[in-house]
């Protein structure tokens, strides 16, 4: 265990607060099962905390943060798959919306269970088609991707085009100073099916209506 917790504190954890069974296993050279089991004796003394099946996370780490769970987790359920965080997640990360989402929202190119409940979070899967799902950086911490404020809209227009009902009423949106319309309208652009681009379009322009409408209301109170 003293080789699995040397290896933790010298090699995995400055990499990420968040890892896996497997890169322990890699990191300390040996097997799965001897890393899984002193991981688990690790946990007991709570030194750090088991998330869900094969995933761990050193907590007390000032850059842990549920959303700091959703690398390893994708590398655990959907090897190879491109994601990070969007919609309703990414916009309250960036200010633009000021309700906090149950669940972390996001996006990847691979289709998995939709909602994963583990210790840390629930987390609520969205596949978009691979050349959509892009449009995303490093978030401050470095520890997960989430996407851009342009991104993270369109991310709510796609889906909420595609499924109804889902992501319509957006709670108090507010676009920042430096929130770029070309971009948003450079995502639409990128729609292969043209009459999902239309409906994508109207939905964009609708809630711009309602923004435009709100502003007006608040400036004359």
């Amino acid at each position: 265990m003293s080789k699995v917790l040397d290896v933790l504190w010298k090699i995995v954890i400055p990499r990420s607060p968040v890892f896996t069974t497997n890169e322990v296993a890699k990191a300390s050279r040996m097997s799965v099962d001897q890393a899984s089991r002193d991981l688990g004796k690790l946990a007991a003394r709570e030194l750090i905390v088991h998330v869900v099946p094969g995933v761990w996370a050193a907590t007390t780490d000032s850059r842990y943060s549920p959303y700091a769970v959703v690398p390893a987790l994708l590398r655990l359920i959907a090897p190879g798959a491109r994601g990070y965080v969007s919609l309703l997640s990414a916009l309250s990360l960036h200010g633009m919306i000021q309700q906090v989402p149950r669940a972390i929202h996001v996006v990847l190119s691979r289709r998995t269970r939709p909602v994963r409940r583990t210790p840390a979070a629930t987390y609520r899967f969205y596949v978009m088609s691979v050349p959509l799902v892009d449009g995303y950086v490093p978030y401050e911490t470095r520890t997960f991707d989430i996407a851009t404020q342009e991104k993270a809209l369109f991310d709510v227009l796609y889906l909420s085009a595609r499924r109804g009902t889902r992501f319509l009423h957006l709670p108090e949106l507010d676009l920042p100073s430096g929130f770029s319309v070309s971009k948003l309208l450079g995502w639409i652009e990128k729609i292969p099916y043209p009459p999902l681009r239309l409906a994508v379009s109207h939905r964009w322009r609708n809630l711009r209506e309602l923004l435009e409408r709100e502003r007006a209301a608040d400036a004359v109170r």
